[in-house]
């Protein structure tokens, strides 16, 4: 069991943790462009959000928890523009609410609602459609007691094509019920409380988030399960092969998992791009972030298969609580950003004063090795974070990252687009649930690279990311193909895809482009519109005009001269009268016109 870091090594880190920094700002705070009032100004250890497309668009959307129980969700418009805030319809529920998960439970095609709350039942809601959300919680076996529930995690673990929930409780030894909940699928609406392990009595003791992972590839979801306090280690249940005596077994310490630290989060990606899932663990300052690596057969170390290690590239001296992979530049390695905050009740605007230094921590990723950014969000900007988000709000195939930092309004962060290529790629199961949840991309490009992705629903800390998977590409520009491991075990490799798309796969082996980018705001393709700097439409960006200029939005009648008016069809102003060139009237077109004419050539025009 490790329960911390000697003296030795925690110098190696500090040495290590000098690195050169990064000099180009790639993600820009548009916090006050987008006006997302969430009012964390309460609470205790932060509320959940949520960066998944609720509505059914393929646009990403956003959802936060609330302490008083006021749930917000905003609808994403997949533009600059951001979101448009939207009203669900959800009964009153005035508790704590702290993760705000969306999954298709009944595989129908709409999302589904799983909220946690401290000190509060949990409330399910079904989606059915135009009729609205509906709170099935009793009837689908959610159980009525009231806990200290926080993070929770969709997966299919027994394969039927259904999602389960897991569920982890901030519990100790005098709660009446000191574990963590598993809520079995029935595949009917309802769900059936299971047993994961014959030690479940003590498995609900401080924990704050589980997540579903295949860590050995054997095509079997494994669950982590990050728990706080150095008295406890972090659990590892490893499912095991069917009509084995149990059907999950406690292998942490096997697998190197085991740490024992206040661990207040998990965040797995492949960040050394050797195609099995690294974690990351966030923790106190005394603790240290631990960056274990797996070695390709589920077992984890410090470092990698060279001797090399990346843990001290990666340490914030802060209480840091979600931690979250997006790779920013698309350079094909997945960057690290770590929200901190602090572990008390939060009592707004105190706080602020309390902890006026806290910048969350970012790190670039250059294959594997790690440079601390030096942009003033990561420097000097005291955010107070709990939770994050990663999606990509405008579409550009740069992910953004989302904090439900305390205040009034959530923190946007937006990555600044570069010449890199990517591609973005969300899954519909048919005999695997929905959602595809569970599922495992790998795609292969014409540089002989391959690149790796799981599809999760429910991470870090309260926290959901996007549906849609973003890969970044580097230099990239063919891809030759993008194999999908199902949840179920089947395989499908579809081959060809254009880059810098957004594809949607199906389990039954199709492909279909879901929307073709904007060229004058991603800079992918010919950008034409009206190029006249003058009209109401100019684009900027255009390269050619398209005849499309429009002056509309002018006062165009007071516009035109004296005997002229507007033309909306021509586009210009034209003769008032039926005989312009009549400059006396009257009535006739005489030398006496000709001469007025020749009198005012050269004057000037009257405004």
């Amino acid at each position: 069991m490790r329960s911390g870091v000697s003296i030795a090594w925690t110098a190696v880190l500090a040495m290590l943790a000098v690195m050169p920094s990064v000099t180009v700002a790639q993600m820009v705070d548009v916090s006050n462009d987008m006006g997302l009032e969430t009012q964390h100004i309460g609470g205790y250890l932060g509320a959940g959000v949520s960066f998944a497309d609720f509505n059914g668009d393929y646009i990403d959307d956003l959802s936060f928890a609330d302490f008083e129980g006021n749930l917000k969700f905003y609808a994403g418009t997949g533009s600059d523009s951001g979101f448009v805030s939207m009203n669900l319809g959800l009964p009153a529920y005035p508790a704590e609410a702290k993760m705000v998960l969306w999954g298709d439970i009944d595989n129908d095609g709409d999302q589904d609602l799983f909220v946690t709350y401290r000190l509060a039942a949990n409330k399910l809601y079904l989606n059915n459609g135009e009729a609205g959300m509906e709170d099935i919680s009793e009837s689908a076996g959610i159980s009525p007691t009231a806990r200290r529930s926080y993070g929770a995690s969709f997966g299919d673990f027994n394969q039927d094509g259904f999602l389960d929930i897991y569920v982890c409780n901030y519990t100790g030894d005098f709660d009446e019920f000191p574990f963590n909940e598993l809520y079995q699928n029935n595949g009917d609406g309802t769900f059936t409380e299971a047993l994961i392990a014959q030690n479940m009595d003590e498995l609900g003791i401080q924990s704050f988030q589980g997540q579903w992972v295949d860590f050995n590839d054997d095509g079997l979801l494994d669950l982590h399960v990050s728990r706080d306090r150095t008295l406890y280690a972090n659990h590892f249940f490893e499912q095991q092969p069917e009509g084995s005596l149990e059907p999950f077994l406690e292998r942490g310490t096997e697998t190197g998992l085991d740490i024992m630290i206040n661990c207040m989060g998990s965040g797995v990606a492949d960040c050394d791009g050797d195609l099995d899932s690294d974690m990351y663990l966030s923790g106190l300052p005394g603790d240290m972030n631990w960056l274990m690596v797996n070695n390709g057969t589920g077992t984890f170390g410090i470092e990698d298969a060279a001797g090399n290690s990346a843990m001290g590239q990666v340490q914030v001296d802060a209480v840091s609580w979600a931690p979250n992979w997006l790779d920013v530049d698309n350079n094909g390695f997945e960057d690290l950003h770590v929200a901190t905050g602090f572990s008390v009740y939060t009592v707004y605007p105190q706080v602020l004063a309390m902890y006026p230094d806290e910048p969350d921590g970012f790190f670039y990723n250059d294959s594997g090795s790690f440079t601390a950014a030096d942009e003033a969000p990561f420097v000097t900007d005291n955010t107070l974070s709990f939770s994050t988000a990663v999606g990509d709000y405008n579409m550009d195939g740069f992910p953004d990252l989302v904090s439900h930092c305390v205040g009034e309004y959530a923190q946007v962060l937006r990555a600044t687009p570069n010449d890199n290529h990517w591609i973005k790629i969300q899954l519909k199961g048919v005999e695997s649930n929905r959602d595809a949840v569970g599922a495992k991309i790998i795609v292969n490009t014409s540089d002989g690279v391959s690149r790796m992705r799981y599809t999760y629903a429910g991470e870090a800390y309260l926290s959901q990311n996007s549906r849609w998977e973003s890969i970044g590409l580097a230099d990239a520009t063919v891809v030759l193909s993008v194999e999908v491991h199902w949840p179920n075990g089947a395989l499908t490799t579809h081959p060809g895809l254009d880059v810098n798309r957004h594809w949607l796969l199906c389990e039954e082996g199709t492909s279909t482009l879901m929307f073709e980018p904007d060229p004058c705001t991603t800079g992918i393709g010919e950008c034409t519109g009206c190029t006249y700097m003058s009209a109401c439409n100019y684009e900027p960006n255009a390269t050619a005009d398209d005849g499309s200029c429009s002056f509309d939005c002018f006062d165009v009648p007071n516009a035109c001269g004296p005997g002229t008016e507007w033309d909306p069809m021509m586009g210009w102003c034209v003769s008032s009268t039926d005989c312009p060139y009549d400059f006396d009237n009257s009535g006739y077109v005489t030398i006496a016109d000709l001469l007025i004419f020749l009198l005012n050539i050269s004057l000037p025009c009257p405004n």
